[in-house]
């Protein structure tokens, strides 16, 4: 695997997969856990991270953010939510976890908002990461359809009707 956000690609890619399994609760829990917090501790916690980090390290990082705003604003529209409060904690929350190795505090300033409904980010720093507990309507939620098995080489092509129902054209 290529790693496009750094070190924690791991981690980040984790957020990703995790933004998809919010409820639109879940999605409300977040915006106003991001309203509620003190946008000057934000603010310094992403300067913080900047100022700590390289100039390609800082490219990561807000790759990393870009990526999981975009996603979440996917995720958002899917489920009716219009409020670009949750893009922004997940644009916090995954700059967070690209520059983990330069943040301190940062980190759960930061991640806190999507804390709130993914409690396995609090493990996440270590490389640790235990999945959050999801409704049984979520695990049964799909949002992308099931694979079809694919045609390999090994099976049969279907076989073609008897010659008696082609028609009598005197082509095959």
């Amino acid at each position: 695997m290529r790693a496009s956000f750094g070190p924690h690609t791991e981690q980040v890619l984790a957020l990703l997969t995790d933004l998809w399994l919010l409820s639109p609760e879940e999605i409300n829990t977040v915006t106003r856990a991001w309203k509620e917090a003190n946008d000057l501790n934000r603010a310094e916690a992403l300067a913080q991270l900047h100022r700590a980090a390289s100039r390609d390290e800082r490219y990561r990082i807000l790759a990393a953010a870009s990526v999981a705003r975009r996603q979440a604003m996917d995720v958002a529209y899917i489920h009716h939510r219009t409020d670009w409060a949750f893009w922004a904690a997940a644009w916090d929350a995954a700059a967070a976890i690209a520059a983990d190795d330069n943040s301190g505090s940062e980190y759960e300033i930061l991640t806190a908002p999507l804390m709130t409904v993914l409690p396995s980010m609090s493990h996440r720093r270590g490389g640790v990461q235990i999945p959050a507990q999801r409704s049984r309507r979520q695990r049964e939620a799909r949002l992308m359809p099931q694979a079809t098995p694919a045609r390999g080489r090994s099976q049969r092509p279907p076989e073609s009707p008897p010659e008696s129902s082609r028609g009598r054209t005197g082509r095959a």
